[in-house]
């Protein structure tokens, strides 16, 4: 088989088949756009605005993320739960497949396909539209949400509401900017982070695998540091709109790293190893 129609495989089996996993992204939009819409009433009520707000508005609200953590004693350990959800789902959905797939029918897929390095290519490709489809899940889902609500069909912010829910150094962002931490980064970041789960997921296990990436999310809530990547999918710890954050465009080469580490250390790994 060719990676093209390995790839078609994938796509059959590890997407379309298991298209009722994307109902998190619905449930997180449906969760955030709630909140959002609340936070927009008392605004307008503040300021006496009209404007309902943008579709954009909700988005870059919903994929924030939690504010740098700060230890006190006084307070327990409160988990940005929206954020993990959403991060979580897509660790679910590509955590299982490519292993199982390969327990029970790479032998005789990899056989066929003769190259094995065409069956792990087609793998990787598969994790990366399976997190491409689930934050497009995530925008179209928040933008259906957001019009029920009465938002503006556009792509722009509102600069009182920005301010008015984030504070006053959103002014300090460009248009071009936000997209790059509320899309890019963190989008690219989740790709690298679920291509490492999924060879780690051969080496050692998928649970295991599943249960150390769940323990990366959870210590890059109270810990921002470049190695932990988790910290780049929250927008609001990024050095563009905090002076403490985390740099995106270091977020970007660690992602390229995880890529190519993978594509790597896969080939090799299946190479050597033994399918019969």
């Amino acid at each position: 088989m060719t990676t093209l129609k390995l790839l078609k495989r994938d796509i059959r089996l590890g997407i379309l088949n298991r298209l009722y996993l994307y109902i998190i992204p619905i449930i997180f939009s449906f969760m955030m756009v709630s909140d959002c819409a609340k936070a927009i009433l008392s605004i307008q009520e503040r300021f006496n605005l009209q404007s309902p707000g943008t579709i954009m508005d909700y988005y870059v609200y919903s994929t924030a993320g939690m504010v740098f953590y700060q230890f006190n004693p006084m307070e327990g350990f409160l988990i940005p739960l929206q954020w993990f959800i959403l991060q979580l789902g897509i660790t679910y959905f590509t955590a299982y497949y490519a292993e199982k797939d390969y327990s029970e029918n790479g032998v005789n897929v990899m056989v066929a396909g003769r190259k094995r390095s065409s069956w792990w290519l087609s793998k990787m490709i598969w994790c990366v539209l399976s997190v491409l489809i689930y934050f497009l899940f995530t925008f179209v889902s928040c933008l259906v949400f957001a019009l029920l609500r009465g938002a503006k069909l556009s792509l722009g912010v509102t600069d009182e509401f920005m301010k008015g829910l984030f504070g006053y150094n959103m002014k300090y962002l460009s248009y071009k900017d936000l997209i790059l931490i509320v899309f890019v980064v963190p989008i690219a970041v989740t790709i690298g982070i679920c291509l490492v789960q999924m060879l780690m997921s051969f080496i050692i296990s998928p649970v295991t695998s599943f249960a150390v990436t769940c323990a990366v999310y959870i210590l890059s809530a109270y810990y921002t540091a470049w190695f932990l990547p988790g910290s780049f999918t929250m927008w609001v710890r990024s050095s563009y709109f905090d002076v403490r954050g985390l740099n995106p465009l270091s977020g970007l080469l660690i992602a390229a790293f995880m890529v190519v580490a993978v594509v790597v250390l896969g080939k090799s790994y299946f190479e050597r190893k033994d399918v019969i």
